[in-house]
């Protein structure tokens, strides 16, 4: 049976991006955990686009969030796909589901969103799409998101340099 690494090392933390987010709460506050959080700004969605420095097999995906009613619910997924909110929301996913919270330290929860595997087989990027917290609260926040999988090869797609 094969293990599943920790993707943290072949996000490509210069593409990052995360649509919703309140400035000062931002996505690069979870890309590593810093102890920070991602804030969703006028209401409880956020789009996150994340891409890979080489194509991944993707298994399941780690939230960490606050435990209070800011913590995400519905979840998509939408692999080596970049979608805006209304195709997030109207789109059939590559896989969504609700997330289902266990506590993990004294002040934060942890849901794991374990893919089907088939579908994530040579991923380069992602949309994650929260649509909603488990209170219907105003704001939706991450303390961090940590994906596990297997990296298809070594070469990093951001040292390919233009010829010609």
């Amino acid at each position: 049976m094969s293990t599943y690494e920790d993707l943290s090392n072949v996000v490509d933390v210069t593409s990052l991006e995360c649509l919703n987010e309140k400035p000062d709460k931002n996505i690069l506050g979870i890309f590593p955990p810093s102890g920070s959080v991602l804030e969703s700004d006028c209401d409880e969605q956020l789009l996150m686009h994340i891409a890979f420095t080489t194509a991944v097999k993707l298994h399941s995906l780690e939230f960490v969030a606050p435990n209070d009613g800011r913590r995400p619910s519905d979840v998509k997924l939408f692999a080596n796909m970049r979608v805006d909110f209304s195709e997030a929301e109207g789109s059939p996913a590559t896989q969504q589901c609700q997330l289902e919270w266990l506590p993990h330290d004294s002040s934060r929860m942890k849901a794991v969103f374990q893919t089907k595997f088939v579908k994530f087989q040579n991923v380069k990027n992602i949309s994650v799409f929260i649509g909603s917290n488990v209170d219907d609260g105003e704001t939706t926040a991450l303390s961090s998101l940590t994906m596990f999988g297997i990296v298809l090869s070594d070469m990093n797609m951001s040292n390919l340099k233009k010829s010609g």
